[in-house]
């Protein structure tokens, strides 16, 4: 099957990848350049479908082990359950995670890899590489918004509101008349 840019919208790196030109991505680079399986498959159902099994079976045939996928049904239903558990998942994203159990990163599979050991693997690569970069996004989410807040209030402007003395009679304490007065003049935006 012949990959043309312009009869897929998928990104031009999971097109790299699908075709097999890719190089070596990091788990950052995957999770944001990446595509997710999803909408790979609305795509094109066939050649992704045929690079899971590709890589799963390259995968049985690089680790070598003595316990593995050893028929096509066995093939086919690993890529099912890959395709029905990790939904979320992008395909680079399973590129790195058989690239880090290639390179022993999730530890030790004792001459087994089936798909049990497969998914677990992708659990894993989800509940810890994957996380971490999450919170690294959010972390700096988080310290964005501050710095645009920050960047939005007038010193001076809090300054006058804590001195006039019109605003102490109100009986309400220092911290609410500044959260409404700051909401009238920095309101927090919904993204």
């Amino acid at each position: 099957m012949d990959l043309k840019e312009t009869d897929l919208q998928l990104n031009r790196q999971t097109i790299l990848l699908l075709t097999g030109k890719a190089q070596f991505i990091s788990p950052e680079q995957a999770w944001h350049a990446g595509t997710n399986i999803q909408k790979a498959v609305r795509e094109a159902p066939e050649l992704c479908r045929g690079w899971i099994m590709a890589e799963v079976g390259r995968l049985c045939k690089d680790v070598d082990a003595k316990k593995t996928l050893s028929s096509d049904e066995e093939l086919l239903f690993t890529c099912r359950a890959i395709l029905s558990e990790h939904v979320t998942l992008k395909l680079e994203e399973i590129s790195v995670c058989f690239d880090m159990i290639r390179m022993g990163k999730f530890g030790k599979l004792y001459e087994r890899l089936k798909t049990a050991e497969i998914l677990e693997c992708l659990r894993r690569y989800e509940g810890e590489i994957r996380a971490e970069i999450l919170e690294k996004n959010q972390h700096n989410v988080k310290n964005e918004y501050v710095e645009r807040m920050i960047d939005r209030i007038d010193p001076e402007l809090i300054r006058d509101f804590i001195n006039d003395e019109r605003v102490i009679m109100q009986g309400e304490g220092l911290g609410t008349r500044l959260r409404k007065k700051l909401d009238a003049y920095a309101p927090i935006e919904k993204e």
